[in-house]
Protein backbone atom coordinates (compact mmCIF):
# COMPACT_ATOMS: atom_id res chain seq x y z
CA UNK A 1 0.00 0.00 0.00
CA UNK A 2 2.88 2.34 0.84
CA UNK A 3 4.60 1.62 -2.49
CA UNK A 4 1.38 2.39 -4.40
CA UNK A 5 1.08 5.68 -2.52
CA UNK A 6 4.68 6.62 -3.44
CA UNK A 7 4.06 5.88 -7.12
CA UNK A 8 0.86 7.95 -7.05
CA UNK A 9 2.67 10.91 -5.45
CA UNK A 10 5.40 10.68 -8.15
CA UNK A 11 2.79 10.63 -10.89
CA UNK A 12 0.99 13.61 -9.40
CA UNK A 13 4.25 15.60 -9.23
CA UNK A 14 5.00 14.76 -12.91
CA UNK A 15 1.47 15.83 -13.83
CA UNK A 16 1.95 19.13 -12.00
CA UNK A 17 5.19 19.83 -13.89
CA UNK A 18 3.54 19.00 -17.23
CA UNK A 19 0.53 21.15 -16.35
CA UNK A 20 2.75 24.15 -15.56
CA UNK A 21 4.59 23.75 -18.87
CA UNK A 22 1.34 23.54 -20.79
CA UNK A 23 0.01 26.58 -18.98
CA UNK A 24 3.04 28.62 -19.97
CA UNK A 25 2.67 27.50 -23.58
CA UNK A 26 -1.01 28.40 -23.56
CA UNK A 27 -0.15 31.90 -22.31
CA UNK A 28 2.30 32.26 -25.17
CA UNK A 29 -0.30 31.09 -27.67
CA UNK A 30 -2.93 33.33 -26.16
CA UNK A 31 -0.79 36.40 -26.96
CA UNK A 32 -0.82 35.50 -30.67
CA UNK A 33 -3.71 37.17 -32.57
CA UNK A 34 -4.85 34.26 -34.82
CA UNK A 35 -5.41 30.66 -33.80
CA UNK A 36 -5.27 27.72 -36.09
CA UNK A 37 -7.55 24.78 -35.57
CA UNK A 38 -4.64 22.58 -34.47
CA UNK A 39 -3.38 25.16 -31.96
CA UNK A 40 -6.89 25.76 -30.56
CA UNK A 41 -7.35 22.05 -29.92
CA UNK A 42 -3.95 21.97 -28.24
CA UNK A 43 -4.87 24.88 -25.92
CA UNK A 44 -8.15 23.21 -24.95
CA UNK A 45 -6.36 19.94 -24.17
CA UNK A 46 -3.79 21.76 -22.04
CA UNK A 47 -6.49 23.60 -20.05
CA UNK A 48 -8.42 20.37 -19.41
CA UNK A 49 -5.20 18.67 -18.25
CA UNK A 50 -4.52 21.56 -15.87
CA UNK A 51 -8.05 21.36 -14.37
CA UNK A 52 -7.75 17.56 -13.96
CA UNK A 53 -4.36 17.88 -12.23
CA UNK A 54 -5.81 20.51 -9.85
CA UNK A 55 -8.75 18.21 -8.98
CA UNK A 56 -6.40 15.26 -8.42
CA UNK A 57 -4.13 17.29 -6.15
CA UNK A 58 -7.10 18.64 -4.14
CA UNK A 59 -8.63 15.16 -3.79
CA UNK A 60 -5.30 13.70 -2.65
CA UNK A 61 -5.02 16.51 -0.09
CA UNK A 62 -8.54 15.81 1.13
CA UNK A 63 -7.90 12.10 1.59
CA UNK A 64 -4.87 12.81 3.73
CA UNK A 65 -6.30 15.67 5.83
CA UNK A 66 -10.06 14.98 6.14
CA UNK A 67 -11.43 12.46 8.63
CA UNK A 68 -15.15 11.75 8.50
CA UNK A 69 -17.20 12.41 11.62
CA UNK A 70 -18.20 9.46 13.77
CA UNK A 71 -21.76 8.21 13.22
CA UNK A 72 -22.15 7.87 17.00
CA UNK A 73 -22.88 10.87 19.18
CA UNK A 74 -19.99 11.80 21.39
CA UNK A 75 -21.42 12.18 24.91
CA UNK A 76 -20.22 15.08 26.96
CA UNK A 77 -19.16 14.90 30.58
CA UNK A 78 -21.88 13.11 32.56
CA UNK A 79 -23.44 15.00 35.51
CA UNK A 80 -20.92 17.81 35.14
CA UNK A 81 -20.80 20.02 38.21
CA UNK A 82 -22.67 17.57 40.46
CA UNK A 83 -20.97 17.01 43.81
CA UNK A 84 -22.37 13.97 45.68
CA UNK A 85 -22.87 14.56 49.38
CA UNK A 86 -23.32 10.91 50.32
CA UNK A 87 -20.43 8.78 51.50
CA UNK A 88 -19.63 6.16 48.85
CA UNK A 89 -16.52 4.63 50.34
CA UNK A 90 -17.95 1.33 51.56
CA UNK A 91 -20.15 -0.08 54.30
CA UNK A 92 -19.61 2.68 56.86
CA UNK A 93 -22.90 4.53 57.47
CA UNK A 94 -21.43 6.69 60.27
CA UNK A 95 -18.03 7.56 58.84
CA UNK A 96 -16.19 10.03 61.06
CA UNK A 97 -18.79 9.88 63.86
CA UNK A 98 -18.97 7.90 67.07
CA UNK A 99 -20.98 4.70 66.52
CA UNK A 100 -24.27 4.32 68.35
CA UNK A 101 -24.20 2.17 71.47
CA UNK A 102 -25.23 -1.43 70.89
CA UNK A 103 -27.57 -2.80 73.55
CA UNK A 104 -26.22 -5.70 75.57
CA UNK A 105 -27.61 -9.09 74.64
CA UNK A 106 -30.13 -10.52 77.09
CA UNK A 107 -30.73 -14.22 77.16
CA UNK A 108 -34.50 -14.76 76.67
CA UNK A 109 -36.26 -16.48 79.54
CA UNK A 110 -38.70 -18.83 77.89
CA UNK A 111 -40.02 -19.99 81.27
CA UNK A 112 -40.92 -16.59 82.66
CA UNK A 113 -44.30 -16.25 84.37
CA UNK A 114 -45.80 -14.38 81.40
CA UNK A 115 -44.69 -16.96 78.82
CA UNK A 116 -45.22 -20.06 80.93
CA UNK A 117 -48.78 -19.14 81.94
CA UNK A 118 -49.82 -17.71 78.58
CA UNK A 119 -53.31 -19.00 77.64
CA UNK A 120 -53.78 -20.89 80.87
CA UNK A 121 -57.47 -19.90 81.11
CA UNK A 122 -58.43 -20.57 77.48
CA UNK A 123 -59.78 -24.03 78.28
CA UNK A 124 -60.50 -23.64 81.98
CA UNK A 125 -63.94 -25.24 81.60
CA UNK A 126 -62.33 -28.31 80.02
CA UNK A 127 -59.20 -28.59 82.19
CA UNK A 128 -60.73 -27.41 85.44
CA UNK A 129 -63.58 -28.69 87.56
CA UNK A 130 -66.13 -26.46 85.79
CA UNK A 131 -66.73 -24.17 88.76
CA UNK A 132 -64.85 -21.20 87.20
CA UNK A 133 -66.19 -19.45 84.11
CA UNK A 134 -63.94 -17.45 81.75
CA UNK A 135 -66.10 -14.36 82.46
CA UNK A 136 -64.98 -14.52 86.08
CA UNK A 137 -61.35 -14.08 84.94
CA UNK A 138 -61.96 -11.11 82.63
CA UNK A 139 -60.69 -7.66 83.51
CA UNK A 140 -62.20 -4.35 82.43
CA UNK A 141 -65.20 -2.08 83.07
CA UNK A 142 -67.91 -3.88 85.00
CA UNK A 143 -70.57 -2.95 82.47
CA UNK A 144 -68.57 -4.56 79.64
CA UNK A 145 -67.59 -7.88 81.25
CA UNK A 146 -69.60 -10.70 79.71
CA UNK A 147 -71.64 -8.34 77.50
CA UNK A 148 -72.85 -9.26 74.01
CA UNK A 149 -75.13 -6.87 72.14
CA UNK A 150 -75.40 -3.80 69.89
CA UNK A 151 -74.41 -0.20 70.67
CA UNK A 152 -77.82 0.82 72.08
CA UNK A 153 -77.86 -2.11 74.49
CA UNK A 154 -74.27 -1.37 75.53
CA UNK A 155 -75.03 2.28 76.31
CA UNK A 156 -78.20 1.39 78.23
CA UNK A 157 -76.22 -1.12 80.27
CA UNK A 158 -73.57 1.52 80.98
CA UNK A 159 -76.21 3.99 82.16
CA UNK A 160 -77.61 1.34 84.49
CA UNK A 161 -74.16 0.76 86.00
CA UNK A 162 -72.68 4.29 85.93
CA UNK A 163 -75.61 6.66 85.25
CA UNK A 164 -75.54 8.47 88.62
CA UNK A 165 -71.75 8.74 88.63
CA UNK A 166 -71.67 10.23 85.11
CA UNK A 167 -74.47 12.65 85.93
CA UNK A 168 -72.63 13.94 89.01
CA UNK A 169 -68.96 13.91 87.97
CA UNK A 170 -69.05 14.03 84.13
CA UNK A 171 -72.22 15.89 83.05
CA UNK A 172 -70.97 16.46 79.47
CA UNK A 173 -70.30 12.74 79.00
CA UNK A 174 -73.72 11.95 80.48
CA UNK A 175 -75.41 14.40 78.08
CA UNK A 176 -73.57 12.96 75.04
CA UNK A 177 -74.49 9.40 76.08
CA UNK A 178 -78.19 10.26 76.53
CA UNK A 179 -78.17 12.05 73.16
CA UNK A 180 -76.62 9.01 71.48
CA UNK A 181 -79.18 6.69 73.13
CA UNK A 182 -82.09 8.83 71.83
CA UNK A 183 -80.64 8.83 68.31
CA UNK A 184 -80.06 5.06 68.26
CA UNK A 185 -83.53 4.41 69.69
CA UNK A 186 -85.12 6.33 66.79
CA UNK A 187 -82.80 4.73 64.25
CA UNK A 188 -83.45 1.14 65.31
CA UNK A 189 -87.23 1.69 65.64
CA UNK A 190 -87.48 3.33 62.21
CA UNK A 191 -85.52 0.49 60.71
CA UNK A 192 -87.85 -2.02 62.32
CA UNK A 193 -91.01 -0.18 61.17
CA UNK A 194 -89.84 0.10 57.58
CA UNK A 195 -89.13 -3.63 57.55
CA UNK A 196 -92.64 -4.44 58.79
CA UNK A 197 -94.22 -2.29 56.08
Amino acid sequence: MASLWRQFSKLSSVANVYAKACLQQSKVLANRPIFGSFELHRVMAVSSAVSQSKCASSSSRQTTEYTPPSPYRNPGPRRYGYVPKMFAGGVLPRYGRRPLPIPTYKQPDNWSKKKALFGQNDYIDILGSGNVHPVDLMRGPEWLIGFNGNELQRLLRRMRFQGNKLKTLYPTKYFQTRKRINFLYKKYNNHRISKNR
